[in-house]
């Protein structure tokens, strides 16, 4: 094989492996919403509630201490400070969707009381919002730094904006980590009121769910291309 036909093929590769990464980062969250709106018409078989579920937990892992904070924004389900914020159609419809939403945020609050790690990601979170300011401002003044012949200066503050970037990067994979642990927990939450089949269903959810943090990832490195759909370095 001729060195012509070498750098064909690594181009269709290149190109094969960018399609692929650009519909991972523009239609994952489209598919999850899709998975979500789908599971939350399918009931589980136990009967028992989202409430007594939570309840359940509540009691076992954390003497009670957890509180629910009732949101309107659909799939807008979250965890923060000893609270769950669960959305009004995530507590009263006792979906497939539901229970495993909720078994992940408590996977969450899991993760509180074990260690640092979610803690460390909102302080990072944080410091990233303040410094993701300078951004802008130091790609600006590095090229009129170039421009007026100071070319150390201007290196600096390019230097000064890839650090800002990489630490963009560091907390997004930081937060894929963290995701990945609090769906495995939430799965073991799930295994004592699922069915194997249920179970199964709920684990292609939370892998749905992944692939929504792999996609803001995504979307950050492939910014030059354009055609990624935008997201914030620090949301």
């Amino acid at each position: 094989m001729n060195t012509t036909w070498i750098i064909i093929i690594c181009v269709i590769a290149v190109a094969v492996l960018l399609c692929f990464l650009l519909a991972i980062a523009n239609f994952s969250y489209d598919k999850f919403m899709q998975r979500y709106r789908q599971l939350s018409n399918q009931s589980i078989r136990s009967g028992i509630t989202t409430l007594q579920f939570v309840d359940m937990l509540n009691s076992q892992y954390f003497g009670g201490t957890l509180k629910i904070v009732q949101i309107e924004k659909e799939a807008g389900d979250a965890y923060g400070g000893g609270r769950l914020f669960l959305s009004t159609k995530t507590i009263y419809q006792p979906s497939i969707a539901s229970f495993t939403i909720i078994a992940h945020e408590i996977g969450h609050a899991k993760q509180d009381i074990d260690g640092k790690k979610l803690k460390r990601l909102n302080f990072l979170r944080k410091l990233g919002r303040i410094v993701g300011l300078l951004l802008t401002p130091c790609l600006i003044a590095g090229i009129v730094m170039l421009i007026l012949g100071y070319s150390l200066i201007g290196f600096v503050l390019f230097g000064v904006a890839g650090g800002i970037f990489i630490l963009a990067l560091v907390i997004k994979l930081m937060t894929i980590a963290i995701e990945k642990d609090a769906s495995k927990k939430a799965l073991g939450f799930l295994e004592m009121i699922l069915g194997d089949e249920e179970l199964r269903t709920s684990k292609r959810f939370l892998k749905d769910a992944g692939l929504t943090y792999w996609a803001d990832f995504l979307r950050i490195i492939l910014g030059w291309t354009g055609i990624s759909k935008k997201s914030k370095l620090f949301n």
